[in-house]
């Protein structure tokens, strides 16, 4: 059972022993080829069971080599059931991150499916807003012409009206100088009329005076107006 265990592990037999150097009178290319061997030896098992034989040779007896052997066996098989079990879970990890990559392309189709209609949406909204501006820019200048035509129309009107009162204040004026010349002509008449009258009553009296019936009318007068 122990060599079966040894052969499992690659290792002949004969490897348990350190190889002695070349009898006295043996041919040197023997010595040559033996040297050759046990470099393919060497490059076959690798490093690990290079360093495993230089442990083992460092070693007297086989049944210590031996049970060194079994030791390290028992350490592998110990290992090697340790990494199928990180194997196991490294293989759930896989799968989970399989199922999650999976899920994450579907999101990830989704969200450019997604991205697509918002950016077909955008495209649209951003030529209605270029309608709806370009409609606004037209109503204001529209509105904007209809503005400049009423204040000019309403400048036009104030104008004339402006004009119209200057006419009217310029033959108020005119009136106003004519009836203050009516006026003191007016007067002047009144005055003349008057001085006329005083001079005919003037006139009158002096005449009554010297005619010497001043007197008796006068009284006839006083006596007409008591009564």
């Amino acid at each position: 059972v122990e060599e079966s265990r040894i052969y499992r592990l690659g290792v002949n037999a004969d490897m348990l022993e350190e190889p002695s150097g070349p009898e006295a009178g043996a041919d040197p290319s023997d010595g040559q080829q033996d040297s050759e061997c046990r470099r393919n030896k060497e490059s076959i098992l690798g490093k690990e069971v290079v360093l495993l034989m230089q442990a083992l040779n460092t070693l007297s007896t086989p049944e210590e080599k031996l049970a060194a052997l079994c030791k390290k066996y028992a350490d592998l098989l110990e290992e090697f059931r340790n990494v199928q079990k990180q194997v196991k879970i490294l293989q759930k990890k896989q799968a989970q991150i399989v199922k999650e990559k999976v899920q994450l392309q579907s999101e990830h189709s989704k969200a450019i499916l997604a991205r697509s209609k918002l950016e077909s949406l955008c495209r649209e909204l951003q030529r209605h807003n270029k309608t709806l501006k370009e409609e606004n820019m037209q109503q204001a200048r529209e509105e904007e012409e209809r503005c400049k035509e009423a204040t000019a129309h309403f400048q036009f009107t104030l104008n004339e009206i402006q004009a119209q009162l200057e006419q009217h204040d310029v033959h108020n004026a005119k009136l106003h100088q004519e009836n203050i010349e009516l006026g003191e002509k007016l007067k002047k008449l009144i005055e003349q009329y008057a001085l006329r009258e005083e001079v005919k009553v003037f006139s009158v009296f002096r005449h009554l005076v010297i005619s010497k019936n001043f007197v008796p009318l006068l009284t006839n007068f006083i006596v007409t107006r008591q009564f």
